[in-house]
């Protein structure tokens, strides 16, 4: 069975390049341009892993975290993206995997994910 991962980006460029390479990588991708969006996708499905950016809109990745960690829905292994590894702190969050500076690599991306998702 396929592994759903939500893939979560304001730039619509990044998140349509990331829902193909990761569909070719025979996975289900569902995608949100805010953490607020991402919550909801998060409450109403089964996801896998999340592939977060940090600077966002409306809820950026950091506070998406905060809000990810208490609800019953939020046990679930993230893979942060960033453009700079100056937010460190954030990498090393509760349920953070992993994370990747853009442009992201997808090989490098699917190897995390399959090595965070049982």
């Amino acid at each position: 069975m396929k592994k759903t991962i939500l893939v979560v980006d304001d730039d619509r460029l990044n998140l349509t390049l990331l829902q193909i390479g990761l569909k070719h990588k025979d996975y289900e991708v569902l995608t949100a341009q805010n953490g607020e969006e991402a919550l909801a996708v998060v409450k109403a499905q089964k996801i896998d892993a999340i592939v977060l950016d940090i600077q966002m809109p409306k809820m950026n990745g950091y506070d998406f975290m905060k809000e990810l960690q208490v609800i019953p829905e939020g046990r679930i292994p993230v893979i942060m993206l960033t453009a700079s590894e100056t937010m460190q702190d954030v990498f090393f969050m509760e349920g953070v995997r992993g994370y990747l500076v853009k442009p992201v690599d997808l090989e490098k991306l699917d190897q995390k994910l399959v090595s965070c998702i049982k």
